[in-house]
């Protein structure tokens, strides 16, 4: 498939100081919009993409303080509502370019998955199907009674903080291949499929005048938005998700089909399913990800 070669990069202008990038590959299909997990960019989505590409006109996008998007400072600018308003804003001129009603599927990865389900909870009409693959939705206690869920959840989340893991995070090194040499073999990337591999180590580094590479995300932005995790309820908001909506159970996750189970029976047109991989299935299983974002259509 060389559809590949047809993507080009993109910015739009979301707010008055905020550009995001993203790739595009450009026809007269549907839309697919993509949305990468928290400390990654759009790149990663490539080995997916292309197995979109003859069926969609496929947008993958960096998030604000990702890949080449804008990073603006301070930890309040990555508040999960300020992602939110910027995929908004970049889903209606899509839709405006395309003279389009509704954006065919949206994908989400990880942190990609739950805020575009929270947009789709403002927003539904915007969207024909949303699919949130292993999404961080742990609801704190208070909602499971409150929303009277099957799930014993009880006191604080247990492992480790992933702000501080993040900002312990080394943000620069002295080139791609010496960082492709210590990562390969750690659990993080160890089952990731090789081109999507090669995709992050270009991407998601930014060349220095000095001819070292530095994080595309900074360690601070990824730690900020992890921070900021539970600033929004998505379990709240299921009721309004009012389109078809699949969250998808990576086998080898930290979560469980149980929690997924709830969420979607919460939503309107819910859906809980599994897939084989671990929790960044877009970068381990890209074949089988796109196989599946292919065979369901609603």
């Amino acid at each position: 498939m060389d559809s590949i070669n047809q993507a080009v990069r993109k910015y739009w202008q979301v707010s008055k100081d905020i550009k995001i990038s993203g790739l595009e590959w450009q026809n007269d299909k549907p839309i697919a919009l993509l949305a990468h997990a928290n400390g990654f960019c759009a790149d990663t989505w490539i080995p997916v993409a292309r197995y979109l590409a003859p069926h969609y006109h496929v947008v993958a996008f960096d998030f604000r303080g990702h890949g080449k998007s804008s990073t603006p400072n301070g930890p309040q600018a990555y508040q999960w509502r300020h992602l939110m308003d910027d995929m908004l804003s970049l889903i209606e001129q899509l839709l405006a370019e395309k003279q389009e009603q509704q954006i065919a599927l949206t994908a989400g990865n990880s942190l990609g998955g739950v805020i575009s389900a929270a947009v789709a909870s403002e927003k539904s009409s915007l969207f024909k199907r949303v699919v949130m693959l292993d999404p961080p939705i742990v609801p704190s206690a208070a909602t499971v009674e409150r929303l009277g869920l099957a799930l014993n959840i009880s006191g604080k989340p247990q492992g480790p903080n992933l702000g501080d893991m993040a900002r312990k995070r080394r943000a620069i090194w002295p080139s791609r291949a010496i960082a492709k040499e210590k990562w390969q073999n750690k659990p993080m990337f160890a089952r990731w499929n090789p081109e999507a591999f090669q995709h992050y180590l270009q991407a998601g580094f930014t060349d220095r005048p000095d001819g070292t590479v530095e994080l595309s995300c900074p360690p601070e932005v990824e730690a900020a938005i992890f921070d900021h995790t539970g600033g929004i309820d998505i379990f709240e908001r299921a009721k309004s998700i009012n389109c078809p909506l699949q969250i998808v159970h990576a086998s080898n996750s930290h979560f469980t089909l149980s929690l997924y189970e709830e969420f979607a029976r919460l939503c309107p047109q819910g859906q809980a399913t599994s897939l084989k991989g671990g929790h960044l299935l877009p970068m381990e299983v890209p074949q089988q990800t796109a196989e599946f974002l292919l065979a369901d259509e609603h």
